[in-house]
């Protein structure tokens, strides 16, 4: 099945299964706090996008998904310094803290910092598959 596909059409589907990965991660690590913080909801939304996109340029192949894939992975850098940024723990005035925060917060799981790279790390396996420098061959 796979033998038919270019190395830049590899690369795609890689950073596609990358996306269908990091849904299943970010739905796992941030069930907990989606009724608390909105913003946990960008990860799997924005993987399931780019999952649908990439099997999409995969399966058509064409200039336009390979275009559409290549600004979704531009995006996915952007969503990487946004998470990295958001993941970032400001110092807390612990003395200002009502008893039931205290205890929210020694119970709650550190958000660990380099986890928003892993979307940057997708983008840059599919943008060697999408850079036109690379001619990526269109069917």
């Amino acid at each position: 099945m796979f033998k038919n596909f270019t190395l830049n059409r590899l690369l795609v589907l890689t950073a596609t299964a990358g996306f269908a990965f990091l849904l299943l991660d970010t739905l796992l690590e941030h069930w907990a706090t989606f009724k608390q913080e909105t913003l946990t909801f960008i990860p799997p939304i924005f993987s399931f996008i780019g999952l649908i996109i990439g099997i999409l340029a995969v399966y058509k192949w064409n200039a336009i998904y390979i275009r559409v894939m290549h600004i979704y992975l531009i995006l996915s850098i952007a969503v990487a310094l946004g998470g990295f940024y958001l993941h970032l723990e400001p110092e807390e005035d612990l003395e200002n803290l009502t008893y039931r925060e205290t205890i929210h917060e020694s119970t709650e799981k550190e958000k660990p910092l380099l986890a928003p790279f892993s979307f940057g790390g997708v983008a840059v396996i599919g943008l060697l598959g999408t850079l036109r420098k690379w001619n990526a061959e269109v069917i």
